[in-house]
């Protein structure tokens, strides 16, 4: 059955590859809904949540069974052997998620997890970056720098990732609008198995979506979502970023441009990530102390937008932020292009910073001025008026 699915075209087995992997999330999640409301598993708010009822969680069960029916049928394009190791590497992820949505588990733990799932991987001469090319200077990487590099590349983009899962709709637009630029670029540099892989990924997060905004049947992805998600962002980053040169031309991609745009493509958890652990770092705590610091918390606290409304304009910043800076390296130096960059997201971060400022000066102004109103004097002016 397989052989007949590898043997459709591209397009038609794209169309049955988004649609399959749709099809299995929107029919899994209601069932994960109805287990979770009857075991009481759900997630309970707190100070820093952004909902007020109970919701279930663990929706990321149903990206599980997704990704691996999708990577049975995507086995006719893999010519590395590449979905056998990710299977593994998303059931050592998974499991660590299911422990986490559950009962918890610490954050060494959970980077433990993403560090075992990287060594079934990290072998794939389509993963292992393993030469600069010159970039500043250097060549060919010493295996162990190879290695180390694929490490925190994996590690990095997973908790960025699961750190944008603040709002309804948040992570899965985002992630929709990230795996919609992957699959532009490996379409191009004819990598069609990371084609299909992040359409998969669209499949699935598209029908998730449809419930993580309903009021109805909400569910959230939790940790077992996110992780395999983001998981799946940084394999493609890696194979992003080991794209020969040939490959990244065809693509109207300079060489060196590639390290910048891969910090554009993961633009907002890669900005927001960096502004709440300087923040949490400046106020003396952890980087990993939990706050309502994030960008999508200010949209909604300060910003008054609904969570949808947040969400959809994080994921279209996001993709105009890629178009500009695609378009740009098609006429500039990469070393024009970097200092746009970091000029790009010094002004991003100083103008959340203003608005969260803002907003917080507003607030407290609004707080004083109820307390004083429920003062005697407070109440006679209010009488004169």
């Amino acid at each position: 059955m397989q052989h007949l699915y590898s043997s459709l075209s591209l397009e038609l087995l794209a169309i049955f590859i988004v649609l399959q992997s749709f099809v299995v999330s929107y029919l899994v999640i209601p069932r994960i809904i109805a287990i979770v409301r009857i075991k009481n598993l759900m997630d309970n708010p707190n100070q820093r949540s952004s909902h007020k009822e109970k919701t279930p969680t663990m929706g990321g069960v149903a990206f599980f069974a997704s990704l691996l029916s999708s990577l049975y049928f995507l086995q006719g394009h893999d010519t590395q052997g590449l979905s056998l190791s990710l299977v593994i590497g998303l059931l050592i992820l998974f499991y660590i998620g299911i422990k986490d949505d559950l009962v918890g588990v610490t954050p060494k733990t959970k980077i433990i997890g993403q560090i075992l799932a990287f060594v079934f991987v990290m072998d794939s001469s389509e993963l292992s970056i393993d030469t600069f090319n010159g970039f500043l200077g250097i060549y060919d990487l010493p295996l162990w720098f190879s290695y180390s590099l694929g490490v925190f590349i994996i590690i990095s983009i997973v908790n960025a990732y699961n750190l944008i899962d603040g709002i309804n709709g948040s992570a899965s637009m985002v992630g929709i609008m990230i795996f919609s630029i992957f699959s532009f670029i490996f379409y191009q540099t004819k990598d069609y198995y990371f084609v299909l892989l992040s359409l998969s990924v669209i499949g699935c997060l598209l029908a998730f979506l449809r419930y993580n905004i309903s009021k109805k049947m909400g569910i959230f992805m939790g940790d077992t979502g996110s992780l395999l998600i983001g998981f799946i962002i940084g394999v493609c980053a890696l194979r992003f970023l080991n794209l020969p040169v040939e490959r990244l031309e065809a693509a109207n991609i300079k060489y060196y441009n590639k390290f910048v745009l891969i910090f554009i493509i993961l633009f907002i958890p890669f900005v927001d990530t960096m502004r709440v652990f300087l923040i949490r770092v400046l106020k003396h705590r952890s980087p990993f102390f939990a706050d309502r610091n994030h960008i999508h918390h200010i949209m909604i606290d300060y910003m008054g937008l609904s969570h949808i409304q947040a969400s959809l304009l994080l994921a279209l910043f996001n993709l105009l932020a890629f178009v500009f800076f695609y378009v740009a390296n098609l006429y500039i130096s990469t070393i024009s292009l970097f200092v746009i960059f970091v000029l790009f997201v010094i002004a991003t971060t100083l103008l959340v910073f203003y608005y969260n400022r803002s907003f917080a000066v507003r607030r407290n102004k609004q707080r004083i001025q109820r307390i004083l109103d429920q003062t005697p004097i407070g109440r006679k002016k209010k009488r004169k008026h």
